[in-house]
């Protein structure tokens, strides 16, 4: 046996950057989710996830917070390893912008931002 099949450990630190990718996304969809104000539900249920790509849909007949939580994890769960992966979190409601900077008394202002970050996600530029 060669000294570099000794000491190959490519394919653990793939599977240990998949690992900690999904467990970040997991977290971050559940807090953002359950830190959106609730009227109807539908901005909650309209947070999406995409891999390597945004979700760019609305869907106003969802209302579900636990329903888009376990769609979230359906779909982050389902992560492989690619050079450039990423999760991408969104809600694309016209609203959400505006609930973010504090319009509703139901969370507190820059809510995305705080789930970011109670999530461990690193943001550069004040950018999500």
């Amino acid at each position: 046996m060669s000294m570099e099949q000794d000491f190959d450990i490519s394919s653990e630190l793939e599977d240990y950057a998949v690992d900690a990718l999904v467990s970040v996304g997991l977290d971050f969809a559940r807090l953002v989710i359950l830190a959106t104000p609730r009227d109807k539900g539908i901005a909650q249920a309209n947070w999406v996830v995409g891999i390597n790509s945004r979700d760019k849909n609305q869907y106003p007949e969802r209302t579900s917070s636990n329903n888009a939580i376990n769609r979230a994890g359906a779909i982050i769960s389902k992560l492989t390893y690619s050079p450039n992966m990423a999760i991408n979190v969104s809600n694309n409601l016209p609203y959400i912008a505006p609930l973010n900077s504090g319009y509703s008394e139901q969370a507190p202002k820059f809510f995305v931002e705080i789930a970011a970050r109670n999530a461990d996600i690193n943001i550069k530029d004040g950018d999500l």
